[in-house]
């Protein structure tokens, strides 16, 4: 027997150091696992302020962080991932339904990047495409509009028919030397100098046309696009995304189409931060964290880590077992102690958790109490350098 002795379909925790994966299909990796009793507060505040829900999608603020306290190892897995592909799956369904009245079509994109990078915009813009690609945000365009509806918005008769045949990726990549999924510019001039008005211009018309108001960007660690640079090329860096985005006379900084939003640890953002004083777009659009256009991912209390522990167990509950007691296998006390001892800091506990169901089922064990649980300490993970360390 497996984890069904404890009516679960399989072991409920995340593997591998409690990362999320966004394109993972495990739901332990992927973020489908979530607690909204235990980001209520988070979720109502980015609604306000990245959303503008108390008064007009046109209030909202359009560039800030999403971000958690301490360095690339303390501030990473407090849940600022989970929280933004949730609210990528709530700002999506219907594309905005669930605000204004369904009055405005709105949309949500998550971006990341997967290994450390040289700080160029161009991997940005190669990244959003890929995200929008993936996330079938030009299908739903394709389904929406033709070619010919497209051409009378303003786009590029090329590229309008790569959208209305749903073949942007295709199309993308017949005009560089690279897949959309290669971060790499050496020697793609000719491409690199049509990928801003692609995005920024073609793109932007293209939602435009679909009825779309605006749209959020979600980009996540966004470290990984910095870590290999210099203090220099990172200013240069955030001052040319920001002057792309914000003032450079292209759709979308004319229609004030883009919503970004950083997500990264406390080191990291009061790094991006200087750089973005430095760039002169401070006074326009403050990005400090802890001000106003920030959302800290605070550290949950205990009912909220508990909560977090509950949702990962119902998940995996088999739906013909009735549990002899709430959390079981667990008891409640022993789910305390170990969030106790791992500081109320979700990654952390989660991967203890792992470890711990791992342990009892091994053992035979039937129910895992507090004495279980003190006997499999957390094992500590080491982090690579990040900005902070430049």
């Amino acid at each position: 027997m497996g984890y069904e002795i404890y009516g679960l379909g399989g072991n409920p925790f995340p593997r591998g150091g409690a990362i999320l994966k966004p394109e993972a299909t495990d739901p332990r990796e992927n973020g489908s696992i979530f607690s909204v009793n235990a980001r209520a507060i988070e979720i109502k505040e980015f609604e306000e302020k990245f959303v503008g829900t108390k008064t007009s999608f046109d209030d909202r603020i359009r560039c800030g962080f999403l971000w958690a306290e301490g360095d690339r190892t303390t501030g990473r897995g407090m849940g600022k991932t989970a929280l933004a592909i949730y609210m990528k799956h709530r700002v999506n369904d219907k594309y905005g339904k669930n605000y204004f009245g369904a009055q405005e079509k709105i949309f949500c994109s998550y971006i990341s990047f997967k290994e450390q990078l040289k700080s160029k915009v161009a991997f940005l813009y190669k990244e959003a495409f890929r995200s929008f690609v993936n996330e079938g945000l030009f299908s739903y365009i394709t389904s929406c509009v033709s070619k010919d509806d497209l051409v009378k918005s303003g786009v590029q008769e090329e590229f309008a028919e790569a959208v209305a045949n749903n073949s942007v990726k295709d199309y993308l990549e017949n005009l560089s030397r690279y897949r959309l999924e290669e971060m790499s510019t050496a020697w793609d001039q000719k491409f690199l100098v049509k990928l801003s008005d692609l995005f920024l211009n073609q793109t932007v018309r293209c939602l435009k046309a679909t009825g779309f108001k605006g749209g959020i960007l979600l980009i996540d660690d966004i470290e990984n696009l910095t870590d290999r640079s210099t203090r220099a090329e990172i200013e240069n860096f955030i001052k040319d995304f920001g002057i792309a985005f914000f003032r450079a006379g292209n759709e979308a900084s004319n229609s004030n189409f883009f919503t970004i939003i950083l997500t990264t640890h406390q080191q990291s953002a009061q790094k991006i931060s200087q750089a973005w004083t430095v760039s002169g777009l401070s006074a326009s659009f403050p990005m400090v964290p802890g001000g106003h256009s920030s959302l800290l991912t605070r550290k949950p209390d205990m009912e909220q880590c508990v909560d977090i522990i509950d949702q990962h167990l119902k998940y995996y509950r088999i739906k013909s077992f009735t549990p002899p007691e709430e959390f079981y296998p667990f008891k409640r006390d022993a789910i305390q102690i170990v969030i106790q001892e791992c500081d109320f800091h979700p990654r952390r506990f989660l991967s203890r958790f792992t470890r711990i169901i791992t342990e009892a089922l091994s053992k035979d064990v039937k129910e895992i109490t507090s004495e279980l649980v003190r006997t499999v300490p957390e094992v500590e993970e080491e982090e690579p350098l990040g900005i902070e360390e430049l």
